[in-house]
């Protein structure tokens, strides 16, 4: 752990120096203390240790995902995100089934390759002066729209692999069940949840505003679980039940933010580059180049060039298309799900971990060049 944490914080500080996502060089940590150097081997206990770092990133995101803040571009960016999400999940299928001649590697594919990351793409257009503007209220509506479709997808493809297509009939009440929470987080769930948290921000115990969301998060996974829906599900909605209340961003937050990136999440991405198979990054040049083109190309046609039925201008288009190309965390984590169900090979778990890589190397070099178009 030791080796892994302070790799993983130098190479992700180093990335971004270089204006990339601490995401890339955390990965790049776990490759060249892993299957490079050797020094650390996957092993059960460090994957239980790590796994809690996907439960405070998607609690984060959650916590993060404010409806209010784009609710007028709701609809706008709820129809961009479907479609963005659809040709992406269609062109990772075709590709996972065309070459692999499998219908569940294309559909991992599909699922890995349907969303973006959301704090990748709000970043890249920090980082290059677009903090709060038009085209970043109008890619948080679409980012945010994609959270919910990638934590749905998600949850059907762990359903799927805990009962299988036989039972196919659970996966569609899974489906309506999860929008119902959802419904319900975003009305009386999350005004029950900000006076559950007021309760508590009176007492001594400073950390105890810590101790509580934790609580909470921890026992909406384990429901969730045993529900049927994905544990990181349960976190992501718990993060969404509590962002209205007024204690989230100034006290939760933070705090969540120091235990979370401070350790558990850099864990959580450098680890999952321990088995990688650098071979099968020589041999699948070809496909890993294919599906970065492809699914690139899916994005800035489903969520940037379908903004011309809202009449959005065409630097507009091409700004959000580009904001939706990096995949990030929730591809990681249908890549694990896959490989701990026995369904992807680590040699195609390698070719997402490149293509997530990549996708969030090349889009803050996109950016940079259409900002200076005229």
């Amino acid at each position: 752990i030791a080796i892994i944490l302070i790799t993983a914080k130098i190479f992700g500080e180093i990335a971004e120096q270089l204006k990339f996502s601490s995401l890339v060089g955390e990965v790049i940590a776990g490759i060249t203390v892993g299957p490079l150097l050797g020094l650390v081997h996957p092993n059960v206990f460090l994957s239980q240790v790590a796994s809690f770092g996907i439960l405070f990133l998607l609690f984060l995101i959650g916590l993060n995902t404010k409806f209010d803040e784009f609710k007028k571009d709701i609809y706008r960016g709820s129809f961009l995100a479907v479609a963005g999400a659809l040709i992406s999940f269609v062109a990772g299928f075709m590709i996972g089934y065309g070459v692999f001649n499998n219908m569940e590697i294309g559909m991992v594919l599909g699922i890995a390759m349907l969303s973006s990351s959301t704090a990748i793409s709000l970043r890249s257009l920090i980082d290059i002066g677009e903090f709060r503007s038009t085209v970043y209220q109008k890619l948080t509506a679409v980012a945010s729209a994609d959270d919910v479709l990638a934590v749905l997808a998600l949850s059907l493809l762990t359903t799927y692999f805990t009962y299988g297509v036989v039972e196919i009939w659970k996966i569609a009440a899974l489906f309506f069940a999860v929008l119902g929470f959802f419904f319900l987080i975003l009305t009386v769930g999350s005004k029950l949840m900000a006076g559950f948290l007021h309760m508590f921000s009176k007492v001594r115990d400073d950390q105890i505003m810590l101790s509580i969301p934790l609580v909470i998060v921890f026992i909406v996974a384990f429901v969730s679980e045993h529900v049927g829906i994905a544990g990181v599900t349960g976190a992501f909605l718990a993060g969404m039940a509590m962002n209205r209340s007024h204690l989230a961003e100034s006290v939760i937050a933070p705090k969540i933010k120091t235990i979370g990136y401070g350790f558990f999440i850099p864990l959580f991405f450098a680890y999952s580059a321990l088995i990688l198979d650098i071979g099968a990054l020589v041999s699948y040049t070809g496909i890993i180049v294919l599906l970065v083109i492809v699914v690139s190309l899916s994005k800035l046609v489903g969520c940037g060039f379908f903004g011309k039925i809202y009449n959005f201008e065409k630097k507009e288009q091409l700004m959000i298309g580009l904001g939706m190309v990096p995949r990030g965390e929730y591809s990681i984590i249908v890549a694990q799900v896959a490989l701990t169900a026995g369904v992807l090979t680590q040699q195609i778990y390698t070719i997402v971990i490149a293509v997530v890589l990549l996708t969030i190397i090349i889009t803050p070099i996109l950016f940079r060049f259409v900002q200076n178009m005229k």
